[in-house]
């Protein structure tokens, strides 16, 4: 998927990393959301076809993406219970910067942002975010095509992004990507 193979999980019995692998910049990286936590708690029933599986992706990569900019170890998200809070007390702690965990949020939110718009600069499109074939058979309790797009499409409304997968305006100006927002315009 983007040229990258698949990690140690089968998004067929996955549904929330199934969105997580499809949607994810580098291609089939765990690591780019850690969707499969959701899948592994009691947050969802993992083999269920639910759309809102893609809010909880979208979720994930924006947690994923924060550990990453503060340079934290990913296995360390499952000491926090309150993830953007805690973490902003870190960096106030190692930093001095007094920022919030909704700034924190943001921050993912906006490398998710930036990650995805550098795809699309260098021809990257909406049908690149998918799974092969063969691991979507369809069927009774096995994962479907029409099933991983209403999750996409559910991922892409909770990022704030078009039907192609593409930031739109209104959500780079929230983030405070205004010059990027001035440029992406027609």
């Amino acid at each position: 998927m983007k040229g990258l193979e698949l990690p140690g999980y089968h998004p067929g019995t996955m549904r929330t990393m199934a969105v997580g692998l499809a949607v994810a910049t580098r291609g089939a990286d765990h690591n780019r959301s850690s969707a499969y936590e959701a899948d592994l708690s009691e947050a969802t029933d993992r083999e269920a076809p639910d759309p809102a599986k893609g809010a909880l992706a979208a979720e994930s990569e924006v947690k994923a993406a924060v550990l990453d900019s503060l340079v934290l170890c990913k296995f360390l998200r499952g000491v926090f219970e309150d993830l953007p809070g805690e973490t902003a007390a870190l960096l106030r702690l190692v930093t001095g910067w007094d920022a919030t965990g909704a700034e924190l949020e943001d921050v993912g939110e906006r490398v998710v942002n930036l990650r995805k718009l550098y795809n699309l600069r260098e021809g990257g499109t909406r049908a690149e975010d998918t799974l092969p074939d063969r691991l979507l058979p369809g069927g009774p309790g096995a994962l479907g095509r029409e099933e991983l797009e209403a999750m996409i499409a559910a991922y892409y409304s909770a990022r704030g992004w078009d039907a192609d997968g593409v930031p739109t305006r209104e959500t780079l100006v929230r983030l405070g990507l205004e010059r990027i927002a001035k440029e992406a315009a027609p």
